[in-house]
């Protein structure tokens, strides 16, 4: 272990805004940062609009437990944010809160990948009371799963990377009988990790990446869906534009090193960063974290 690593502090923040039209081209004004703690911080963020609120799900990593579970807060219109609640805690890693709304009821897909399994939540009480639905999947690492369409009736497309074998993979989603079918793979599709919902702006959808094979959260990737031909593995995708940490600077104490995760709403959009620091406690966690993930190595996932 290099002698600097023992003093360096990584920390994740969250940054929102206004969107100011539906162009691809995202936002215009100023971010506004929730930033994280040195003992917890905050990432994988989704925006969900439910009764004219808009709500912030987000990973909530706790330093002392060294698992993610999941939280949420509100933002006004007016761009005003209250405190993170969790709200969603197993005893794995929880990460990638993917909330979405089927007939009136809102379920939630979080990464439950360090558990080797795809599960469907359901609200009981929304924001803050949620129900294991279903094991969509298990024996298998998947991290991520994001839609790249909704549901439109009972069916929706997921992609999901499976993260032992550096590979993505594409299912249809019944809500109505709860099923995953795996279909075909894409081989002319991008083959990155999800980094956030694909989303529409113009009339056509783009699907949201990460690069992680320089360097993991080096960028998101943002790339058109040019065929859409997903079921019989003639999807296609092109490059359109990256967000690079330099772009979400602003904030006059936080300086963004990576970035991994973007979604949007009808009001807002939202990104992680990763801030990179050094602070003198460091040496504890360093040693303590080592410690652990040596015991836990089988299951590692960023």
């Amino acid at each position: 272990m290099d002698f600097q690593e023992l003093f360096r502090h990584n920390i994740y923040h969250v940054a929102f805004r206004s969107r100011t039209s539906d162009d691809i081209i995202i936002g215009g004004g100023a971010w506004t940062v929730i930033r994280g703690r040195y003992d917890e911080w905050f990432a994988d963020p989704f925006l969900f609009e439910h009764q004219g609120k808009t709500y912030l799900f987000a990973e909530r990593m706790n330093r002392w437990q060294l698992r993610g579970s999941i939280a949420v807060c509100k933002i006004s219109q007016g761009g005003n944010v209250s405190r993170f609640k969790e709200v969603l805690i197993e005893p794995f890693h929880l990460s990638y809160p993917n909330v979405f709304e089927y007939q009136g009821e809102v379920f939630m897909i979080p990464e439950s990948g360090s558990n080797r399994d795809i599960r469907l939540y359901r609200a009981v009480h929304f924001p803050d009371k949620w129900k294991l639905e279903k094991v969509l999947i298990e024996g298998a690492n998947f991290v991520d799963t994001s839609f790249i369409r909704k549901p439109d009736g009972d069916e929706s497309l997921l992609c999901s990377y499976d993260w032992d074998a550096r590979k993505s993979h594409y299912f249809k989603l019944d809500m109505n009988q709860l099923t995953l079918t795996h279909l075909s793979d894409n081989p002319l599709l991008m083959d990155e990790r999800c980094g956030g919902n694909a989303f529409v702006a113009g009339g056509k959808t783009y699907r949201v990446l990460q690069d992680c094979k320089s360097d993991y959260g080096s960028k998101i990737i943002i790339n058109l869906i040019e065929n859409n031909d997903f079921e019989n593995g003639k999807a296609s995708d092109v490059n359109v534009m990256n967000i690079v940490p330099k772009d979400l600077a602003g904030d006059k104490i936080v300086t963004p090193y990576h970035c991994h995760t973007y979604n949007r709403s009808e009001h807002f959009e939202v990104v992680d960063f990763l801030q990179e620091t050094c602070a003198w406690y460091e040496i504890f966690f360093s040693f303590r974290n080592k410690a652990y993930y040596e015991k836990h190595k089988d299951n590692q996932i960023q």
